[in-house]
């Protein structure tokens, strides 16, 4: 069965607000966090670090939670997809934000403060992604179809990718009104990148809900163990731990590690 066009848009429109959060961590964050924040180098790496140690541990668990959840009527993906974009909106623009009530407070407080929001955004993160990305079995047995799905998601990542980018270049410019285009990035400059976030994050909310709109998942029940080339998961009397024996996890892993890093 072919997709229609409009399911394909809104699939692939779907992971847009994962792509711009994704985009403002690993390309700004540090800059906020060490120029803006006034954090140190090594306390501003520690803050990122402790944002992919969350990722890290929550990839797995959402995985194996979403395969083992039962069906429901608006599907299980979507109701992790829906469950992590809420969570994004409440937690992203805190993160590149002044720790509310913290101005004057010591560093370690305003370190513990947004720690705590990066732990719930990226569990969220990992949520939408994984969610996202193992719908895509669930909406057609073409490889073709498959294919044609991912590349739609991975345009759209390469369009937030510029995005935010021309966001961000665009706002620092026009509020220095183009004196010195060499001038530092300072404490001052936090609210231009409130500016940024604030419009990614509608623009990331609207492209969710045209996802969830026009996608239909429908009724799936739980994955069941049997055909080990297309899952990981421990079979029935195993316990969980079973699933790190499995070759296939690595061999994904470092496909998928490979294909990050390229």
């Amino acid at each position: 069965m072919r997709l229609s066009l409009v399911t394909k848009f809104s699939y692939g429109v779907g992971h847009v607000f994962n792509d711009f959060c994704a985009s403002m961590w690993f390309t700004y964050m540090l800059i906020y966090f060490n120029k803006v924040v006034l954090f140190s180098s090594q306390l501003s790496g520690s803050v990122v670090l402790v944002g992919q140690i969350a990722d890290g541990l929550a990839t797995p668990f959402v995985g194996l939670m979403s395969d083992r959840g039962e069906g429901c009527r608006y599907g299980r993906r979507k109701t992790w997809h829906l469950f992590g974009t809420i969570i994004i909106m409440c937690t992203y623009p805190f993160i590149f934000s002044p720790a509310v009530g913290l101005q004057d407070s010591e560093t370690w407080a305003k370190m513990l403060y947004y720690c705590i929001f990066i732990v719930f955004f990226q569990f969220a993160w990992a949520s939408v992604q994984i969610s996202h990305l193992s719908l895509v079995p669930d909406l057609t047995p073409d490889e073709h179809e498959r294919t044609a799905l991912l590349a739609i998601r991975n345009s759209f990542t390469v369009i937030a990718n510029m995005t935010v980018y021309v966001l961000l270049w665009t706002v620092l410019q026009v509020e220095s009104n183009g004196i010195d285009q060499d001038q530092p990035i300072t404490p001052s400059d936090s609210g231009k990148f409130q500016i940024v976030t604030y419009t990614t994050a509608v623009i990331g909310t609207i492209m969710s809900i045209l996802f969830h709109v026009g996608v239909k998942e429908g009724r799936q029940e739980s994955l069941l163990p049997g055909d080990d080339s297309l899952n990981v998961l421990p079979e029935t009397g195993n316990t969980t731990m079973s699933l790190f024996c499995k070759i296939r996890l690595y061999q994904v892993s470092i496909e998928f590690a490979l294909i990050l890093e390229s």
